[in-house]
């Protein structure tokens, strides 16, 4: 029987949300000939979407991170791949969907992914490699330059977020700088939590439109919510960020904000929430042309990366220019195009044929978007699919909006070994 030890790789750089689904999807698929092996430059699974909450609501930040196997296990099959309570056997794990999948079927290396060669990926500072059959680029976005490949233990990040609510804490006037998800989030989530809702708050958007990726409709119901909680918007200026940026730790005292084109916003805590650039820069040494002037990784229909002379490598998620939003849930169904055509150049190599069938593609679909507006409301809102559509608009139940923001539910899917006691490790 083939081994973990002599099978080819299938390498997925980037275990966060869609890097996730992608083993997901494609592990089911091809574990009899493959290994699959994540690479990921973090200790812990991160629960983004808690994030902007954490500035707010305290004592829950250490949820938000989640281990990708059970502490002393060296099987992570189940975060992957929730187990079917049905399983029975000792070797494998029932998969719900799936065919069972042997315990060794994935691999977790704990590395930033520094370069790309033709058949191997460079790790850290390039004394390690893992050898590649296909790959999967799932890297997303973060800072800008080498802190981007640099990885975080869970250590790291509740300390970051300790420090996020302790500057919270003693700031009276603060200052958002940015109108997307994350910002509207953040500034709603503070005007909503009991012990932060009498700071002032103030948000600074460039553009003329909050989440402007969006129809103008989901615009109106967060600036109408902004209003509602008594949230200054300041939109079509840019803040001027002074060399070095703006300090960490709430000022003793209030400044002034500058804006482009004139006038300033006062503040005693500036928050940047103006998004990140895209991770692509492993893949420079092997397909510079691949990477296009904003940093996004081109792709085919097919999702193969678009360079000369490459087939087995492939890129979704925000790193990827799919033509999609950059969400969870068109990456999602980028995993599942991109899986298939693995499946199907796998197959084609075994047959012994040079012309594979004809490899799926993926069609984007009108962004969208799971949105909180403070700690007991949020919708969900799609762009409309015509030109005269309206958007869909869903709201939540109110009160639906847990405090932890979804924590303890991914902690149930992804962990289902630990209680309550377990959200520490």
């Amino acid at each position: 029987m083939t081994t973990m030890e002599n099978k080819p790789n299938i390498v997925v750089i980037g275990g966060s949300y869609v890097g996730n689904k992608a083993i997901e999807v494609i592990t089911p698929l091809v574990h009899k000939t493959h290994n699959v092996v994540l690479v990921e430059k973090n200790s812990h699974f991160r629960h983004l979407f808690a994030f902007p909450r954490i500035h707010a609501v305290t004592g829950f930040e250490h949820k938000a991170f989640i281990p990708y196997a059970k502490p002393g296990s060296t099987n992570p099959s189940s975060f992957f791949s929730p187990v079917n309570a049905a399983a029975t056997s000792s070797t494998t794990e029932a998969v719900g969907g799936f065919t069972p999948l042997p315990s060794d079927s994935i691999k977790i290396v704990n590395a930033a992914a520094t370069s790309i060669l033709a058949d191997k990926v460079i790790l850290g500072d390039g004394k390690d490699s893992i050898p590649y059959d296909f790959l999967v680029l799932a890297t997303g976005t973060g800072p800008a330059g080498h802190s981007g490949l640099v990885g975080q233990d869970k250590k790291a990040g509740v300390e970051i977020s300790h420090l996020h609510q302790e500057n919270v804490k003693k700031a009276k006037n603060i200052v958002i700088v940015g109108g997307g998800a994350y910002g509207i989030q953040l500034a709603t989530d503070l005007k909503t939590h009991t012990p932060t809702q009498s700071k002032h708050v103030t948000v600074v958007h460039s553009r003329p439109q909050l989440l402007n990726r969006f129809h103008e409709g989901l615009h109106d119901i967060a600036l109408s919510k902004c209003k509602e909680l008594d949230i200054e918007v300041v939109l079509a200026k840019r803040v001027i960020v002074p060399e070095g940026g703006f300090s960490r730790e709430t000022a003793d005292e209030e400044f002034d904000v500058q804006l482009t084109g004139g006038g300033s916003v006062r503040g005693d805590l500036v928050i940047l929430c103006t998004g990140s650039v895209p991770l692509s820069s492993p893949l420079k040494a092997l397909a510079p042309s691949a990477i296009d002037g904003s940093g996004y990784i081109r792709v085919k229909p097919t999702l193969q990366v678009d360079a000369p002379g490459i087939s087995n490598i492939f890129a979704l998620g925000d790193v990827a220019d799919t033509g999609a939003h950059k969400a969870a849930r068109p990456g999602h169904a980028q995993a599942i195009v991109l899986a298939g055509n693995i499946e199907k150049l796998i197959g084609a190599r075994a047959a012994g044929e040079s012309n594979p069938e004809k490899l799926d593609e993926y069609k984007a679909d009108g962004a969208g978007i799971h949105l909180s507006l403070g700690l007991n409301e949020s919708l969900k809102f799609r762009n409309p699919t015509a030109e005269d559509a309206k958007p869909w608009v869903m709201w939540d139940e109110p009160g639906s909006q847990k405090h932890d923001a979804g924590c303890s539910r991914i902690w149930t899917v992804r962990a289902p070994w630990a209680g309550p006691d377990a959200y520490h490790l």
